[in-house]
């Protein structure tokens, strides 16, 4: 059994589990929610990412723990509009589940 990985590319990111690879692209991100978990000692920040073609989006959770998070997040926070001061409103206070849309894509509205 395989520990979970995420990939990033300059488009897309793959998350790779023990039961195969999932490619996401970066086009197709609508929503990407922050929080976290309470883990008695430490608290675990996740996300959720909403993706996928209009009316077939789905929802992709990943945490901190999973190799390549980090590169991820550094890659979904150049996107327009994204809350490059999440981190602060997710980790504090400590313990709190702290829910927080730090993406929400902007389709053209004109």
């Amino acid at each position: 059994m395989c520990k979970p990985k995420i990939i990033t590319t300059e488009n897309e990111f793959a998350i790779v589990t023990s039961e195969g690879t999932e490619k996401i692209s970066l086009d197709e991100v609508s929503v990407v929610v922050a929080y976290k978990i309470d883990e008695l000692t430490t608290d675990l920040v996740c996300c959720d990412i909403v993706a996928g073609p209009e009316g077939d989006e789905q929802i992709r959770t990943i945490h901190e723990e999973i190799s390549g998070f980090e590169n991820l997040m550094t890659r979904l926070e150049a996107l327009p509009g994204f809350d490059r001061k999440w981190r602060e409103a997710v980790i504090l206070p400590p313990f709190a589940e702290n829910r927080t849309i730090i993406y929400k894509r902007r389709d053209n509205i004109f």
